[in-house]
């Protein structure tokens, strides 16, 4: 299916990326951390048969650049809905990976009226609803990166990336209880996200229904795209 691969000029001069196909009711597929919209390669092909698809590259993601000193997931939310101005979209479905679900939650948050439905895969609110093992191994990829821009100053900018990693969303209980789209929790039992953390997602956001896919961890998108794709269209569909 044609692809349209556009750059959207941010008012700080930041260049976010994103690709649009298909037909059908705005979707938007969202990664997660250091990664990019190449992750969602076995969704793409099958949810545009069905929606407009926006693959997006998030704000120092991929192909997207990153002009400011900062980076969380407000100014990341400001920049979706900045694509959504230029495309003239009232509303859209939002499926976030990880730190792609923590940008759906923020801009839910945020623009409340731009969301009819989300869907968020192995997201977290705060740094503690992540295992232990997955925050060391943050912490210490945010070491490594800091003792090399030390000698490669251009490592700077993934330290923004890294630092999201570490830091608690911003959304508050309150905050999420005041989330009205209906949302769809998918996770794998093994994931690096706890079970707990997960659950109190599903029993706060009002509209939340609840998915654990057994033997599938934090890549359930790619390690079984026919479940996962499942789900996320028979959601949407209701």
């Amino acid at each position: 299916m044609k692809k349209e691969k556009k750059y959207a000029k941010m008012s700080d001069g930041t260049d976010i990326y994103y690709e649009k196909s298909g037909n059908g009711f705005p979707l938007f597929l969202l990664h997660g951390n250091d990664g990019s919209g190449r992750f969602f390669s076995e969704q793409v092909p099958v949810f545009e048969q069905h929606y407009t698809v926006y693959l997006v590259d998030s704000r120092g993601h991929g192909r997207s650049t990153n002009q400011a000193n900062t980076l969380n997931f407000r100014l990341m939310a400001e920049d979706l809905y900045t694509i959504m101005l230029l495309e003239k979209i009232d509303q859209a479905d939002f499926l976030g990976f990880s730190d792609g679900a923590n940008l759906a939650l923020v801009f839910a948050s945020d623009y409340p009226e731009k969301v009819h439905r989300l869907i968020l895969n192995s997201g977290n609110t705060l740094v503690k609803g992540v295992h232990f093992s997955a925050r060391l191994a943050s912490l210490l990829h945010y070491s490594l990166v800091w003792l090399l821009s030390m000698f490669l100053p251009r490592l700077r900018k993934n330290l923004l990336v890294i630092r999201l990693l570490l830091r608690d969303v911003g959304l508050s209980t309150e905050d999420l209880k005041k989330i009205d789209s209906p949302t769809l929790i998918i996770v794998g039992k093994k994931d690096v996200i706890k079970l707990k953390h997960s659950l109190y997602l599903a029993k706060t956001i009002p509209k939340a229904s609840f998915v654990l896919v057994k033997e599938q961890g934090h890549q359930l998108a790619r390690k079984d795209p026919e479940r996962f794709n499942h789900e996320v269209l028979q959601f949407l569909s209701e």
